[in-house]
């Protein structure tokens, strides 16, 4: 499972600091999103309303921030790959585990 990584000052940084409580909650959910499902800072316009009911507002002013930046049908977490593992470092991590947890059973259960 990824962690999401955010600075103990987080939100005191000045483009966080003036957020109301609704697009913090928007803001850090996204963050959540993007980590679980390993989108490298992406979210996609039809997940947003399940991260949050009433979402059209925060979603806009989030983006007259720019916090979150449209491309079509996506939106680009600012500077989320920059605190944030990608989906390749993830998977790279996971593959080299998964090896060495065989390689150590096999070493245990399989001696001569």
């Amino acid at each position: 499972m990824p962690w999401v990584n955010l600075d103990d000052q987080f939100p005191k940084h000045p483009k966080v600091a003036g957020l109301s409580d609704s697009e913090f909650r928007l803001h850090v959910s996204g963050i959540c999103y993007c980590s679980q499902y390993l989108t490298d800072g992406l979210v996609p316009i039809e997940v947003v309303p399940l991260l949050m009911a009433r979402y059209q507002r925060p979603l806009r002013n989030l983006a007259d921030r720019g916090l979150w930046i449209p491309h079509g049908d996506v939106y680009e977490i600012h500077d989320y790959l920059q605190w944030n593992r990608s989906r390749e470092q993830i998977e790279y991590e996971r593959n080299r585990k998964s090896k060495a947890g065989r390689k150590g059973a096999e070493a245990r259960w399989h001696q001569s």
